[in-house]
């Protein structure tokens, strides 16, 4: 490898200018956000023009995500009290007016923060947008069923899949860690509607989401889903609320599916030395487990038996991924598998 040339006073030459068409290649790549190349070519621009660059202090910044977080927890607030308090004077009108009216001023008041405000930006944007998700699928609740007097399910139906339309829509626009999550818990009650609505009344419930969990899971492993590690954990823990789900409203037998699913995960999690999915299989494991032994053996002796043995297999797997992702020869393994940074301001196309 070679080394940089150096000056007669023996220190490296200082960087060149760094290129638009550099910064685009690094965005690409990953390897910085697109915030970052903003602030590195504003840095650049004033470097050239003899100026400082001008950025806002670390103080006033967090004061105004502050400010934003408790002003948009007012507005769901007020929304909430007018909506449970004069429910009934303020009438079909009033409430859409409320319900509406708080989704558009969180909405527009995520579209004005600036993106010179950063990551601090970044996630009053998210939290401003969340809460629009929230009362968007309020109103769309109260539109399907007061308004349009659909009955229960197709009611239910709509709303969700609006909500969820609406959040994969801004996840798209931003795709935030926030938005994501949000738009996961939309896409699951919509799924849970649809499978509820066109499934037969008797049959187990949480099959749905069980699958959209296992669809997501694979689609951030094959990397279609950014942030890979975050995409999986949350697919992984979807995945688990459903089979738990289905196992409630099956038989005993129903108890297979949550055990299986949370041994997968933790199976998966040994194999990419992944703490997070270990966590998550291991949670699925304390509910499932003491619930299927008792189910399936009630008081016999082997119950706590096998329960210890399963404490002493995740605790032994725990042990060797943290001694493994913590190794130097494993150093580019590990790396391999960190995800590059959302890009939180860069709007999709």
């Amino acid at each position: 490898m070679t080394t940089p040339a150096r000056t007669s006073a023996g220190h490296s030459p200082a960087p060149g200018p760094v290129s638009a068409a550099q910064l685009a290649e690094w965005v690409g790549a990953g390897i910085i956000t697109q915030e970052q190349a903003d602030r590195v070519a504003a840095h650049e621009r004033s470097r050239a023009a003899g100026t400082p660059a001008a950025t806002p202090t670390a103080t006033r910044s967090l004061l105004v995500e502050a400010l934003g977080y408790v002003g948009g927890v007012v507005i769901l607030v007020a929304a909430v009290l007018l909506a449970t308090e004069f429910w009934e004077e303020l009438g079909d009108a009033g409430r859409v007016a409320v319900l509406g009216g708080a989704a558009v001023i969180l909405f527009v008041a995520g579209i004005a923060v600036p993106r010179q405000a950063g990551s601090q930006g970044s996630r009053l944007r998210a939290v401003l947008w969340a809460g629009a998700t929230g009362a968007f699928a309020g109103l769309m609740g109260l539109l399907s069923s007061d308004v349009l007097g659909m009955d229960g399910d197709d009611g239910f139906l709509t709303a969700a899949a609006a909500t969820a339309a609406v959040a994969a829509v801004l996840w798209w626009l931003r795709p935030t860690a926030l938005q994501h999550l949000v738009t996961l818990v939309a896409l699951a009650t919509a799924t849970a509607a649809t499978v509820g609505k066109f499934s037969d009344p008797d049959s187990p419930t949480g099959i749905g989401v069980w699958a959209l969990g296992l669809v997501w899971f694979l689609l951030a492993y094959f990397g279609v889903l950014r942030p890979r590690r975050f995409a999986l954990g949350l697919g992984a823990l979807l995945a688990v609320v459903g089979a738990l789900l289905f196992a409630l409203s099956s038989d005993d037998a129903g108890l297979v599916m949550p055990l299986a699913t949370a041994a997968a995960i933790a199976a998966m999690a040994v194999v990419t030395t992944d703490l997070v999915l270990l966590g998550v299989g291991a949670v699925g494991l304390l509910v499932a487990l003491p619930w299927a032994v008792s189910a399936w053996f009630g008081g016999t002796f082997a119950a706590p038996v096998a329960l210890l043995g399963a404490g002493v297999i995740l605790v032994v797997a725990a042990l060797w991924i943290a001694r493994r992702r913590h190794r130097p020869d494993d150093a580019a393994a590990v790396h391999e598998h960190d995800e590059a940074p959302e890009h939180h301001d860069e709007p999709r196309p």
